[in-house]
């Protein structure tokens, strides 16, 4: 009886959603550097978000997960934004073979956010097969400059938001998704359904991003088949997961 009835809660909880369709496209590949083929291992499988931790070390940008994982050798240029340039190339202009899907390439900051965004954008300069790729997105996340200092960069650069900031309509317009910490909405562990607050918060704050016309990504959030399920019946917009090719 236990069981008929958490069928039928679910069953009516899926119901009264309104269902998007999900691709690969909707994928997050969290951390992708750790992967033992950076970048490609994703792009292969044609995923729609693609992210890379980097610190300013010098002259030079680094791709790591923390410092003492810095590797000299693991660029941010080798690593992603020379395979990135050439698959654009390779796709006559575009990100992907398929011109209408978009690529998000995510920069997550690990060091002080102004001085290496202002290097980012001169590494950048350099590649402007990506800067005028019409399907690829560059977006900024970690420690991202205030608001207020946006227009000191260019256009091409996206930023990753938060809920609950009151951004002018100019900042609003340079924000490319609203992102947060799943454990500051529920403490659910994937496995089952969300309890019914759980639920109600979750849905909250999805509202409350689209109605500002932009997709909801949480970081965090359980990572296995029954999670990922769940989220994307929130209609939960972005997915996250080490797991690319699961």
């Amino acid at each position: 009886m236990y069981r008929i009835i958490t069928l039928c809660v679910l069953l009516f909880f899926v119901s009264s959603l309104k269902a998007q369709e999900y691709t690969a496209a909707s994928v997050f590949a969290h951390n992708d550097y750790v992967h033992p083929i950076p970048f490609y291992s994703s792009y292969f499988l044609q995923a729609g978000f693609i992210e890379a931790d980097i610190f300013l070390k010098g002259d030079e940008l680094l791709v790591a997960h923390t410092a003492p994982e810095i590797d000299e050798a693991n660029t941010l240029e080798s690593l992603y934004l020379n395979p990135v340039q050439k698959n654009i190339v390779k796709n006559s202009g575009y990100a992907y073979a398929d011109k209408q899907q978009q690529l998000t390439l995510m920069i997550d900051i690990k060091t002080e956010g102004v001085s290496t965004l202002s290097l980012l954008v001169k590494k950048l300069n350099k590649y402007p097969k990506l800067i005028s790729c019409p399907t690829l997105n560059i977006v900024i996340s970690g420690n991202v400059p205030s608001p207020e200092r946006w227009k000191e960069f260019p256009a091409f650069i996206g930023f990753d938001g938060r809920p609950n900031v009151n951004y002018t309509k100019e900042q609003l317009a340079r924000v490319k998704m609203i992102s947060t910490d799943f454990g500051s909405v529920s403490h659910w562990n994937g496995k089952g359904i969300p309890v019914q607050e759980d639920r109600d918060k979750i849905v909250a704050l999805r509202d409350a991003v689209h109605s500002q016309g932009k997709k909801i990504r949480f970081w965090g959030a359980p990572d296995f088949t029954n999670a990922w399920s769940r989220l994307m019946e929130f209609n939960i917009d972005i997915i996250g997961t080490d797991d690319v090719q699961g």
